[in-house]
């Protein structure tokens, strides 16, 4: 049937986008046999969110925080299809997504729209704006679609993948904490184990970061996963974020002989400096 398919996504304090998403789901041509949704803190009470148009599942760990990775894999885990697309909460989705996603979905392709990014983290855009909006972030390179393309033009924002697949790489590294990198081992793992990237010619939105800054705001973070990548792939992912750290004086400059070390902490004013606008 062509409902059998499932969604993930997970949610950390982002209710307001969760209901949007929800809505947006329910709007598409083709819907969902089910939409799993970690809940990467205590629940609340968008956990009894419900659709009359597909099953919502509600998974959460009461009392801990749940790190990225793993509340990925256990979304995964949840689904009852064996097609599953995965979406990150603040996407805007176009109607015909999940059918272009879907029907280039076969055992041994990762599928994935095309992501552009909104100049705004608060702007949200009605249906008809979805593919044509001057309000974009430049400069982010799209790949030709519906043929394969390099795992370098991978966004985990948003992919269709066989459950088959994603059990046999290994789904996401636990190891990983926090953003980034965890993303980037995902994509490494795919295509060092043979599976094929196919972009669509759908669009994605999502909200730039602008003013916020991962590199300063996640720093332990960043450090970490990046010596752990170096480990596994032998190089460090990422450049220009540890670039950024360098030039704030927060890692050393002399990490690619030595390796990463935090410096000093970001101060408060650094930290204020990041913080996306209310």
């Amino acid at each position: 049937m062509e409902n059998q398919f499932s969604i993930v996504t997970i949610v950390h304090k982002r209710t307001q986008a969760l209901s949007r998403l929800i809505r947006e789901i329910e709007k598409s041509r083709l819907l969902p046999l089910e939409v799993i949704v970690v809940w990467m803190g205590s629940p609340c009470s968008e956990s009894l969110l419900t659709s009359p148009h597909f099953t919502i599942k509600h998974k959460f760990v009461a009392n801990e925080h749940l790190p990225v990775s793993r509340a990925r894999n256990k979304g995964f885990d949840c689904c009852s299809a064996t097609r599953i697309i995965y979406l990150e909460v603040d996407c805007q989705i176009p109607s015909h997504l999940f059918d272009e996603l879907l029907n280039k979905l076969t055992v041994g392709q990762v599928v994935c729209p095309n992501v552009h990014y909104l100049a705004s983290t608060k702007e949200c855009l009605p249906e008809q704006e979805l593919q044509h909006t001057p309000k974009l972030v430049p400069g982010h390179a799209t790949a030709p679609t519906d043929t394969p393309v390099s795992f370098t033009y991978f966004r985990t924002m948003a992919f269709a993948i066989h459950k088959r697949d994603y059990h046999t790489i290994g789904g996401f590294d636990e190891e990983f904490s926090g953003i980034g990198v965890g993303d980037i081992d995902f994509a490494m793992r795919c295509s060092q184990s043979g599976l094929t990237l196919i972009k669509t010619a759908s669009v994605v939105l999502y909200p730039d970061a602008g003013k916020l800054n991962p590199a300063i705001l996640h720093l332990c973070d960043i450090v970490n996963n990046a010596a752990r990548f170096k480990q596994k792939w032998g190089n460090y992912p990422m450049e220009s974020w540890l670039r950024e750290l360098v030039t704030a004086g927060l890692i050393n400059d002399d990490y690619p002989h030595t390796g990463l070390r935090v410096k000093r902490m970001p101060t408060q004013q650094e930290l204020a400096a990041c913080q996306p606008e209310e």
